[in-house]
């Protein structure tokens, strides 16, 4: 098969193994990840994010490598002559050529779609947030698995609907990056964090505030610290909403979001485990 001579130079023969090898090990990998129950996190780290990048990489390379040819090529002939490249399809080497350009870009397209789809369903996932890029929160991951909102991910909450906010997380992800591979972030992780999303875009979507219940019953069961750990059970009477659904948020103990009261307060630090002064 006859190609353009620009093409045989050992810059573009090696994106071209580059790129070779990032699409074989895509699709072993997927077929391994299809075929066999893996539910290591780190595999579809390199499936959707690192073998991806070394695909493009070697795509790029080889018409790097092909314009560094042509620029040699040109010393020893006539610097006048075809300055920028020609596509004469009625010639062999150049119908090859675009017929290898034509299915390698559609394949890649394809097999980009997917794999867009698939690394943005990766990065969302509990397993992603959790265990490959939280290291730092373990002790929260853990707690998460047995807490109530065991069955909603992580991102629904954190990073909740839309792509504006989604944007904003992978961004505001790259600095926690650099500060877990340099130990940069404090410990333990303080609080309160300054820059999740409101509530009222998130957790609102499921706690309704204007359809809580009056009242609830809750009991705290604790134990004593005497020599048998006596248990004692406190019972506690809930007004978690108003009685009467009309008053809305007037009432109960989410009055303080109510978009007509206006709350302010002095904490002694800014951890605000202690406020002395609330108006």
């Amino acid at each position: 098969m006859k190609l353009p001579r620009t093409l045989y130079n050992w810059t573009s023969l090696i994106g071209a193994v580059i790129a070779a090898i990032s699409l074989f090990m895509i699709v072993f990998l997927l077929a391994v990840s299809f075929f066999i129950e893996v539910t290591s996190s780190y595999l579809g780290l390199v499936i959707y994010i690192i073998l991806p990048i070394f695909l493009i990489m070697g795509l790029v390379i080889i018409p790097i490598g092909m314009i560094q040819r042509r620029k040699r090529l040109r010393r020893y002939e006539d610097p006048d002559k075809d300055r920028w490249p020609q596509i004469n399809l009625n010639l062999r080497q150049h119908r090859n050529a675009f017929g290898i350009f034509a299915i390698t870009t559609t394949a890649f397209l394809f097999l980009s779609a997917i794999g867009t789809y698939e690394a943005f369903h990766f990065t969302e996932s509990v397993e992603f947030c959790g265990k490959l890029c939280h290291n730092v929160m373990h002790p929260e991951y853990i707690t998460y698995q047995n807490s109530p909102h065991a069955n909603v991910t992580c991102a629904e909450c954190h990073v909740g609907h839309g792509a504006d906010w989604y944007v904003k997380s992978k961004l505001s992800g790259l600095y926690q990056v650099y500060s877990v591979i340099f130990k940069k972030y404090p410990q333990p992780i303080p609080t309160p964090i300054h820059n999740l999303r409101p509530a009222r875009e998130t957790c609102e979507r499921c706690h309704w505030p204007e359809q809580f219940y009056a009242q609830t019953l809750r009991t705290e069961k604790h134990y004593l610290a005497d020599e048998s750990n006596t248990e004692w059970d406190i019972v506690l009477k809930m007004k978690v909403g108003s009685e009467y659904h009309a008053l809305g948020l007037e009432e109960g103990i989410h009055w303080h979001i109510n978009p007509n009261v206006q709350i302010e307060y002095v904490p002694e630090t800014e951890a605000r485990m202690s406020i002395p002064w609330v108006r």
